[in-house]
C-alpha cells in the first residue's frame, strides 16, 4: 500500500487545530448571545408593553376624533339648514316687500314731487319777499339823503 504524504499529514492536522479553535469560539459567542438575550428579553417586554399601551391610546385618540367629526359634520349641517331657511325667509321677505313698495312707490313719488313743487314756491316767496325788502330798504336809504 502507499503511505500518506507527509504534508497531507500536517495540513489535516492545521485544519483539525483551526476547526476546534473555530468551534470553541463559537460556544463562546453563543454563550455571549445567550446571556445578552436573556439581558434583552425584559427590555423587548417592556417595549411591548408600552406599544401597547400606546395602541390604545391611538385608538382612543382616534374614535374621540371620530366622534368630533361626526359631531361637527352634524354641527354644519343643522347650522347649513337654518341658513338656508333663513335665506328662504329673507327672500320671502325681500319679495313680499318689493310688492308693497310697488303698489305704494306711486304715492311716495307724488308726494315727493308735491314736496319738491312746495319748495319751489316757498323759495319763489321768499325771493319775493326778500325784493320787496331790498326795495323798501333802497326807498328809505335815499328819504334819508333827502332829509
Amino acid at each position: 500500500m502507499t503511505e500518506i504524504p507527509t504534508w497531507w499529514l500536517v495540513l489535516s492536522g492545521l485544519f483539525f487545530f483551526m476547526n476546534t479553535l473555530l468551534f470553541l469560539a463559537g460556544i463562546v459567542v453563543a454563550i455571549a448571545m445567550v446571556r445578552l438575550l436573556k439581558d434583552l428579553n425584559p427590555k423587548i417586554a417592556a417595549l411591548e408593553k408600552s406599544t401597547q399601551e400606546l395602541i390604545t391610546k391611538v385608538q382612543a385618540v382616534a374614535e374621540r376624533v371620530e366622534e368630533v367629526a361626526e359631531s361637527v359634520r352634524n354641527t354644519v349641517q343643522s347650522v347649513g339648514g337654518n341658513a338656508k331657511h333663513v335665506a328662504g325667509s329673507a327672500e320671502l321677505v325681500a319679495a313680499t316687500a318689493s310688492r308693497q313698495f310697488e303698489k305704494v312707490s306711486p304715492i311716495v313719488t307724488g308726494v315727493l314731487t308735491a314736496m319738491k313743487i312746495m319748495r319751489a314756491v316757498q323759495d319763489m316767496r321768499s325771493a319775493r319777499s326778500a325784493k320787496k325788502d331790498k326795495a323798501k330798504k333802497k326807498k328809505s336809504g335815499l328819504a334819508v339823503f333827502k332829509r
